[in-house]
């Protein structure tokens, strides 16, 4: 129960502590930036391709390094589309789980993928190396979804999805599958849909659950499009009323406790197809999140100002700046431990 939860500023006690401590460590990953989708909101420009070996061993060598004094590692796959570098994805959660048995570490491991080539067999050796948690991406019901979410050759990715969510449905796997139901102003009723469907095939397994987000402007070339999908602002209140509804049929507790994103966690770090280290994955661009880089020798080299910036929050317990380090830096700047508005 939540009045049990010990809170400090609105933050659990226990979540601050899980941030902060060495004992844990969370590896953001990205096996390759290129990916099999061009979803027309997309603010990635795929110019990276897959890790080359000297990184994937450079990154086995990182893990092998810290392992020993870790109570729990947690690989997170990102892209581009990480399923285009199984064989990658595969050599390192392997090799992280020999070690994790090895020396006691709880290791576990979860996927953003767009579930295009989540076939069975794939899923299958997810589940046995412990990377068993997927956020498969969803535009509504197929008619809308087509329209958005295409696959490289310009041909619709709905049919392929359901047809892989359903498969995965048929095994006695012990997975977890968020859908992430993304609202636009202009795909309402297919939303709407898509809720129908659900809860007429997945809804009663409990390994499946939806998430509703609102489409943002994160970037990318499509500016035209992405405003047409956003500029009323009207899918809020969709999000809110259906998260409100799925909270209901769960029986889920939403937690009244502020949230704490991974990009301001100090025990968090993500290495992309290039070496470089990030802290969020959404600014992949942005000059303030490339805040090192990963050495041959598995070692690495931060730039400790940019690294501080996102981690600040620590030290103010800030909502906002613990919540999303990147919208809170786009606001404010800082000059040394001065914070300075910024005024357009």
């Amino acid at each position: 129960m939540m009045s049990n939860v010990q809170k400090v500023k609105g933050f659990s006690r226990q979540h601050l502590a899980n941030s902060l401590t060495n004992k844990k460590f969370q590896l953001i990953l990205f096996p390759t930036e290129q990916c099999n989708f061009r979803c027309v909101y997309c603010y990635e420009d795929f110019e990276i391709g897959k890790m080359p070996n000297w990184l994937v061993e450079a990154t086995k060598t990182l893990i092998r390094n810290k392992i020993p004094k870790l109570e729990f590692l947690s690989l997170s796959w990102f892209g581009g589309e990480p399923l285009l570098a199984k064989d990658i994805l595969f050599d390192i959660a392997e090799y992280s789980l020999s070690l994790a048995e090895k020396y006691g570490c709880k290791l576990t491991g979860d996927l953003t993928t767009n579930g295009f080539l989540l076939d069975i067999k794939t899923l299958t050796r997810l589940v046995e190396l412990k990377q068993n948690s997927f956020q498969i991406s969803i535009d509504g019901d197929k008619e809308s979804h087509d329209k958005t979410r295409l696959t490289r050759s310009g041909r619709g990715s709905f049919d392929k999805i359901w047809t892989r969510l359903l498969d995965a449905a048929n095994t006695d796997l012990g997975f977890s599958i968020t859908l992430r139901v993304h609202v636009t102003d202009l795909n309402h009723e297919s939303v709407l849909k898509f809720c129908e469907r659900y809860d007429q095939t997945l809804q009663k397994d409990n390994r499946f659950n939806l998430l509703f987000q609102a489409i943002t402007n994160l970037g990318g070339d499509n500016q035209k499009v992405i405003t047409d999908l956003t500029s009323k602002k009207s899918a809020v209140h969709l999000v809110k009323e259906l998260t409100q509804r799925y909270t209901v049929k769960t029986g889920s507790i939403n937690p009244d406790t502020n949230y704490i994103c991974y990009a301001g966690k100090p025990n968090s770090i993500g290495i992309r197809a290039n070496g470089n280290l990030n802290k969020c994955t959404v600014a992949l661009n942005d000059d303030r999140n490339a805040v090192g880089k990963i050495n041959p020798d598995g070692t690495l080299t931060l730039n400790n100002e940019k690294f501080s910036t996102w981690v600040k929050g620590f030290t103010t317990l800030d909502s906002w700046q613990m919540g999303c380090p990147l919208s809170y830096m786009n606001s404010n700047s800082v000059v040394g431990d001065i914070a300075v508005k910024k005024v357009s």
